[in-house]
């Protein structure tokens, strides 16, 4: 018999408390993982139970001499008790103890003899008390109310305190006491208010309170003396599954849109979106400040409340009004009172922001500043006529100590202080315009006119104002949104309204000595990406040069995502199919990251660190790009309004205008950033699952790579006794179903792989997958895509690698409307053609799975297998050999063999391998089943069938060959199964993977590594020599 290992795993972790100060204990499915909190490190782990998930952690610290903790560990029906020593983190499992029904809760309490024993609270709302030891039943408790509890909680040091709150399915608490040994209980107190189910109960620190978490998106916290909720909160855009009480008057909750809410005193302080769904359990530190959270995709996530600002009312902000009459200021011609209901009433036009200022353009032409410092007001200038109902105005956004103000007769105002400098730059207003500093008392202006003319000057205060270049308009509807100057003023980014973005090189470009823009050199498109942001406006931009010349553009938009690129002088052979090269200047896509639901509005740098400025359901937000977290919440007028953020030595200003008046807040910029103990995969199903073999620093290494509905690719490490996640990259638009190798050939260098992956939309895309022994040691280049043929509504359901010859790969793809394409990928061109298609009408029905063989008399077969249960076998020879012309339109694949009713549904998953003159098929079936088809190659023809009929409990989704004849299947029931060449049944195992989607096999020494993927990721170990 063979043995299979429970090896790695990355699960959604369900459970998650404190064990000391630093000790952090977690539930990874059946696993307990130990993390130092303050090292940020793991410590350790423990496998607890076999096969089920652990969905309670509660610790007690041991007497005799505080160096140790126990802790009760509980899942489905079992539990047990584990001790850890402090010092050394070493961990002692105890006796896993089994009880006949589901664990809701789990507690510790004092016996007449005050030892520590455990108190279980049961799903039929009964209570056990166990002898912690030796795990037999001291006594039980069962309400009288004997209804089915989704959630449970047990208040009280001793047997005679004893208080049980229990969520019922009916929407309910119900409070019970259950120091009555061996009777029925009566309900003390019924809390009635939630609309839904009632997923968690928490005491609070004192017992008099208990907060409650329910299907309706609510939290609420009840008062026992009062017997009623106290307070209501609402927030979450989900079911919310747990709440802690942090400190006394801050509780923390959890919920299924993956995030994290601090509610004081009544409101929301805080929200942390801490994963893409289900932030299963929070834990509080004993310090009240520090809270630790469990999330879906398997990330562990520490950080402390209250170390950022997140403003609720829009009366916390500071309100700026223009001064009235009664305010003796030196203006003339000033006669309307700014509070009065006239038509000529005066009001803010635009504005900008310095840390401890405000410059203030008004509809009656007047320029103010506003000083934060004494609360008092200076004319800057009086009456500019140009400026009378029209103004545009923008604020060096690094500091604001210089504003730029464009007129309707198309000058330009640069106000610095109270010092004013002024140009005539267009023929018409000014409709758009942003101010840059390039160095000291230099600054780079862009400005955009009525007729869409763009000017890009050069300010250097006290000494000149010149016209460095016209800008080229690639289209005449093109509309700018956002631009931005390198510091060295070689480059020019401009972001348009319909999602592009485009590149400038300055160049030799020679800066005239003057400011007639007509003279000026018309500077050309370098390179561009279009619809970089699909249709949405790209509304913030940066540039930024390295010391070594390295350029990177980074963009927001409208969308929500931030993109980086690489500009590079000459185009590589990496180059992304996506950009557009103008001469020899290409732009590189690096990442792509969402960043809000809403859309980005800004994009800020503060000492190396991202930060985009984002506007949803009216807040503002101030994010951290690469650490995805929320900085600075406020309210606000909204992304349509007047806003400016501006960076100081102490943080950020924020200001808007609402109802006439500037409201400001000054904020610092804490380092509030989560620390991440274990990094998520995926919060929702992994489809496709890919094993390679790689060079990192001259060490052979084992990958996966992972793909899913996210459409992100992940490649996770598994080794050390450690899973880490190297790299993360989306380019699909949507779900991603099939991941495959190429196969390497000599002329791969050690550090390169390709990898093929697609999925929804017909997307089927190569990566290059390069390795290097440096702070990222594995990358993903976007190497080439594949043209769609038909619907983008239509799926790639698997592909194949059916040959590679030097740089050409030919791979077949299968489709969801039945049809097949023969591709071929030129890796040295980056170019996909297709060679060939099967029609729809071959197969009828959705192609499910698809496999390849090169047979021994050379010849290559391809195996597809649709929702029928017919498999169909196609022989793709004369294409690689070339005798078939491909360039030719309408080249039709020709099957050589169709097997109907190999399963009584869909062929989910087939693999192939030669076995003598024969190829053997192997096939797993919604029916549950699994065939092992023998086809005889000369010609095709079907020799035998062995078919397990109950092989699993559900539908297969997937078969590997392990060698020797063996087979390797995963089912939707959990069990992944090894079988002997006659089907008979070797091993079985339980995955604690939720949904399995994918297997894959791969080779680790003498060893089998059986790789599971689907909610979760899991491998297994077997030894080849089974």
């Amino acid at each position: 018999m063979t043995r299979l290992v429970p090896q790695y795993r990355r699960l959604p972790a369900t459970a998650i408390a404190f064990l000391s100060d630093n000790l952090l204990a977690t539930a990874n499915g059946s696993t307990i993982d130990i993390y130092d909190v303050r090292l940020k490190t793991s410590v350790g782990s423990c496998n607890v139970f076999d096969s089920v998930r652990i969905h309670g952690i509660v610790a007690r610290l041991c007497d005799a001499d505080s160096r140790s903790v126990e802790f009760l560990v509980f899942g489905s029906k079992q539990w047990t008790v584990i001790r850890i020593h402090l010092d050394s983190a070493r961990v002692e499992p105890g006796t896993v103890f089994y009880v006949d029904d589901w664990i809701k809760a789990g507690h510790w309490v004092q016996d007449d003899k005050q030892a520590w024993q455990v108190a279980l609270a049961l799903a039929h709302n009964q209570v056990l008390v166990m002898d912690s030891t030796h795990g037999n039943c001291i006594y039980n408790v069962q309400c009288a109310e004997r209804c089915i509890l989704y959630a449970a909680a047990l208040y009280g040091d001793t047997l005679q305190t004893l208080v049980v709150a229990a969520g019922t399915v009916f929407n309910k608490v119900l409070v019970w006491d259950a120091w009555t040994k061996d009777t029925e209980a009566q309900v003390r107190v019924q809390l009635s208010g939630h609309e839904g189910v009632v997923f968690g109960v928490r005491f609070g620190k004192n017992g008099r309170r208990i907060m409650s978490t329910s299907d309706d998106r609510s939290v609420r916290v009840w008062n026992l003396d009062e017997k009623s909720a106290e307070t209501v909160f609402y927030g979450h855009g989900a079911r919310v599954w747990s709440c802690v009480e942090v400190d006394g008057d801050r509780l923390v909750s959890a919920a299924e849109d993956g995030t994290c809410r601090v509610w004081r005193n009544g409101e929301t302080e805080d929200v942390w979106r801490l994963c893409p769904k289900n932030v299963w359990a929070v834990a509080a530190h004993c310090d009240g400040r520090m809270v630790a959270a469990a999330c879906g995709d398997g990330a562990v996530c520490v950080w402390t409340v209250g170390g950022r600002q997140r403003i609720e009312r829009i009366d916390e902000l500071d309100t700026i009004a223009l001064p009235g009459p009664e305010q003796a200021l030196n203006w003339p011609d000033r006669d309307i009172d700014p509070g009065s209901d006239s038509k000529e009433r005066e009001f803010i036009r635009g504005f900008a922001l310095t840390w401890d200022s405000a410059l203030v353009v008004t509809n009656h032409g007047h320029i103010l500043r506003h000083s934060t410092l004494n609360n008092s007001w200076d004319v800057v200038a009086a009456k500019y006529g140009a400026l009378s109902g029209y103004a545009m105005v923008a604020a060096e956004s690094k500091a604001g100590n210089v504003a730029a103000i464009g007129m309707r007769d198309g000058t330009v105002l640069l106000v610095c202080g109270n010092s004013i400098r002024s140009a005539q730059l267009h023929t018409c207003s000014v409709q758009w315009l942003t101010v840059t500093q390039r160095s000291d008392n230099v600054y780079d202006v862009i400005t955009v006119d009525n007729s869409g003319d763009i000017v890009w000057s050069l300010v250097t205060w006290d000494a000149s104002w010149q016209a460095v270049a016209r800008i080229e308009r690639p289209t005449a509807g093109m509309r700018v949104a956002s631009a931005a100057v390198s510091h060295d003023g070689q480059w020019l980014v401009i972001g348009t309204v319909t999602g592009s973005v485009y590149v400038y090189k300055h160049g030799d470009v020679k800066t005239i000595n003057g400011l007639d823009a007509e003279t000026a050199t018309l500077l050309q498109v370098a390179c561009k990406w279009p619809q970089a942001h699909g249709q949405h406006t790209v509304s913030a931009v940066s540039v930024d040069v390295d010391v070594v010349g390295n350029v990177r553009i980074v963009s927001g938009g409208r969308d929500g995502w931030v993109r980086t690129f690489n500009v590079l002088d000459s185009v590589p052979a990496d180059a992304a199919p996506d950009a557009v090269c103008v001469g020899d200047v290409v732009l590189h896509c690096t990442s792509r990251v969402k960043v809000t639901r809403g859309w980005i509005e800004q994009l800020l740098c503060v000492d190396g660190q991202l930060l985009a400025v984002t506007f949803f359901r009216k807040r503002l937000e101030l994010v951290d790009v690469e650490a995805a977290h929320i900085v600075v919440s406020t309210v606000c007028a909204g992304g349509a309004k007047l806003w400016q953020v501006v960076v100081g030595s102490a943080g950020v200003r924020i200001g808007f205008v609402k109802s006439g008046l500037l409201r400001t807040v000054c904020v610092p910029l804490s380092q509030s950033a989560p620390i991440v103990l274990a990094t998520g995969i995926s919060a929702t199903d992994i489809r496709a699952v890919c094993a390679i073999d790689v060079q990192i620093g001259g060490r052979q290494l084992c990958v996966a790579l992972l793909g899913g509905e996210d459409g992100h690719i992940r490649i996770i490490k598994c080794s050390d006794m450690q899973l880490d996640v190297l790299a993360n990259v989306r380019r699909h638009r949507s779900v991603i179903r099939c991941i495959q190798s190429i196969p390497s050939i000599s002329l791969d260098s050690d550090a390169s792989r390709f990898v093929l992956s697609a999925g929804a939309g017909s997307e089927l895309r190569c990566w290059r997958l390069n390795a290097s022994s440096g702070d990222d040691p594995l990358a993903l280049v976007d190497w080439a895509l594949a043209p769609v043929l038909d619907d983008r509504d239509i799926r790639i359901m698997d592909i194949a690698v059916v040959h590679r010859e030097l740089s050409n790969v030919w791979i077949v793809a299968a489709y969801s409307d039945a049809s097949v394409a023969l591709w071929r990928l030129d890796t040295d061109h980056q170019t996909f053609s297709c060679a060939a298609r099967a029609a729809s009408d071959i197969h009828a029905h959705c192609v499910l799975s698809a496999a390849s063989v090169k047979t021994n008399d050379g010849r290559y077969l391809v195996l597809t297998g649709a929702s029928d249960g017919q498999i169909i076998v196609w022989d793709v020879s004369m294409f690689i050999a070339g005798t078939v012309d491909v360039a030719k339109p309408n080249v039709a694949l020709q099957a050589v063999l169709k097997i109907p009713h190999v399963h009584q549904s869909g062929v989910n998953t087939l693999c192939a391998h030669v076995d003598g003159v024969d190829i053997v098929v192997a096939s797993g079936g919604d029916d549950c089943s699994i065939s092992l088809t023998r086809i005889g190659s000369t010609p095709p023809s079907v020799q035998s069938v062995t078919r397990n009929e109950l092989a699993h409990a559900s539908a297969i989704q997937g078969v590997a060959f392990l060698g020797g004849g063996s087979i390797c299947s995963v089912s939707t029931d959990q069990r992944v199964a090894v079988w002997n060449q006659h089907l008979e049944l070797q091993d079985m195992a339980i995955t604690l993977v939720s949904d399995p989607s994918a297997l894959e096999v791969s080779t680790i020494g003498d060893d089998l590594q059986i790789m599971v993927a689907g909610i979760g990721f899991e491998t297994f170990t077997m030894s080849r020599s089974c």
